[in-house]
């Protein structure tokens, strides 16, 4: 089977990546002040904690795409990474005057990851290359 090439950035930008996701959940879970649905409907803001832990889920497994070869520890690593980051965010929102904690909210942070976590089955139909070579590659074509 030949496998897709996928860039891969240094760890480094992977993980400076990871944090910028964290901060952008950190900021709009704590700072900011729950803004109004454009259009109430049921279960809008569950939509935007599922879509923010998936994206989580989907930045902590390309961070640890260097540790391919232990498959279980990386899927505890990222889905547990995930889930106690949105635990965390969780208990911080239940004690911040404007917010509040929420099981349901809980859940869609866990669902979210989960659906993150489908990288991994698409992860092996593709092949790493280090971005400066995938680069190089372009340039000479």
């Amino acid at each position: 089977m030949d496998r897709v090439r996928f860039p891969l950035l240094p760890r480094s930008l992977r993980w400076l990546g990871v944090l910028g996701v964290a901060g952008v959940i950190c900021y709009f879970s704590l700072v900011t002040v729950p803004p109004e649905p454009p259009s109430p409907t049921p279960f809008w803001d569950k939509r935007l904690h599922f879509a923010a832990y998936a994206g989580f889920a989907l930045v902590l497994a390309y961070a640890t795409a260097n540790l391919r070869e232990h498959p279980s520890r990386r899927v505890a690593l990222v889905i547990g990474g995930a889930l106690a980051f949105g635990a965390g965010i969780e208990l911080l929102q239940g004690a911040t005057p404007h917010r509040y904690f929420g099981w349901g909210d809980l859940l869609a942070n866990a669902l979210g990851a989960a659906l993150g976590s489908l990288w991994f089955p698409v992860e092996r139909r593709i092949r790493y290359v280090g971005a400066r070579t995938l680069a190089a590659e372009l340039a000479a074509r």
